[in-house]
Order: structure tokens, then C-alpha cells, then sequence
């Protein structure tokens, strides 16, 4: 099984980035798609956009994440939950990436998959607690990212672990989320 890791933060320091080593710890041998590192635009350009009405880009990392994603069995994805959302550096991998007839295609019933990637998880940080997330605040998780785009792109058996209330947690609650993650990539806690 392939991994692909997209991950986005960009602070080596973060609590994101102590995540994304135990994901990549309990993945193996994996891709990274680093965001920032790699200096992804996510703007989506008008030249961009004429682009991808026909299904291609002219933006080399997308190019090279579409390979990735191609040869990718299983998806795992890092980020903060910032004003209760992705930051939009993931937002616009997702705009940029998911190119019409690579990702998808659409008709006149809506929006069908093109591709097949059996396990997705999404590893999240927030200072609100993953009850306000859900409950208070639109769950733009669960919602809009599992519910609607990764099922129009093909990432299938969505699971969301979000560490909330980052902010007041002690280190020990730290460490135990972290010690969780290989359980979570195994499915013995899926």
C-alpha cells in the first residue's frame, strides 16, 4: 500500500509537525506533499483557471502531485483547524489539484470520481474543542471536506482525528494523541 502525506503547517516547531513524524513513523515508506516547504501557490489564477476547465495546469508541483496522487492507495492528511476550517494553502490544493478528468469528471448528475483511494484520514489540531467543530461552528470537516469534495475525488473510509483544545492541553494529553497515531493508521482505532 502507497502513502501519500499532504501536509500543511508552517512551523517546524508546531505540534502539526510532531504529528506528521509519527504519521510518517507508522506509514513507512510514504510520499510527502509538504505545502509549505514547497513553496505551493494556492491561488487559483485566471490562467489557472482557464487551464483547468480543460483538465490541465501549467503549475509544475500540481503536475507532480497528480503523479503522486496516481500511484497513491492510501491518503493521510495534517493540518491546524484555523477559524474553524482548513488553512487555505490546503484549500487550494484542493482547488489546484483535483483537476477535471484526473480527479473527476462531471455530467449532468453531478460530479463522479475518477480515482480510488481506499483509506483517507485527517489528523487536525484546534484551540475549540472538536465538540465545537461539530456542533457550534458548520463541522467543515465532516461536512463539506468528507461529505462532499473527497467523495467527488474518490478518497474513500474517511476518518477525522482532531486534537481540540490544543491550546490547554498538558503535555502528557500531547503525547498520548501522538502515541494514538500508528493505532489510527493500523485501524486498530479507526
Amino acid at each position: 500500500m502507497k502513502t501519500t502525506i499532504v501536509y500543511a503547517h508552517p512551523w517546524d516547531g508546531s505540534f502539526n509537525r510532531a504529528v506528521l513524524e509519527e504519521a510518517e513513523k507508522a506509514a513507512g515508506d510514504c510520499y510527502l506533499i509538504d505545502l509549505y516547504k514547497d513553496r505551493f501557490d494556492p491561488v487559483m489564477s485566471e490562467e489557472d483557471l482557464k487551464l483547468y476547465g480543460e483538465g490541465r495546469t501549467s503549475d509544475l508541483l500540481v503536475k507532480r502531485y497528480n503523479e503522486i496522487l496516481d500511484d497513491t492507495d492510501r491518503i493521510i492528511f495534517i493540518f491546524p483547524v484555523w477559524w474553524y476550517d482548513m488553512p487555505a494553502v490546503m484549500r487550494g490544493f484542493l482547488d489546484k489539484v483535483m483537476l477535471k478528468d484526473s480527479a473527476y469528471y462531471s455530467d449532468d448528475t453531478g460530479l463522479h470520481a475518477l480515482r480510488s483511494i481506499e483509506d483517507t484520514y485527517i489528523f487536525t489540531t484546534s484551540s475549540t474543542s472538536t465538540d465545537n467543530l461539530i456542533h457550534k461552528f458548520g463541522d467543515a470537516i465532516n461536512g463539506t471536506l468528507i461529505g462532499a469534495t473527497f467523495e467527488a475525488v474518490g478518497f474513500h473510509n474517511a476518518v477525522w482525528k482532531n486534537l481540540g483544545g490544543i491550546d490547554s492541553l498538558t503535555e502528557q494529553e500531547r503525547k498520548e494523541y501522538l502515541g494514538q497515531i500508528s493505532e489510527y493508521l493500523s485501524g486498530s482505532d479507526a
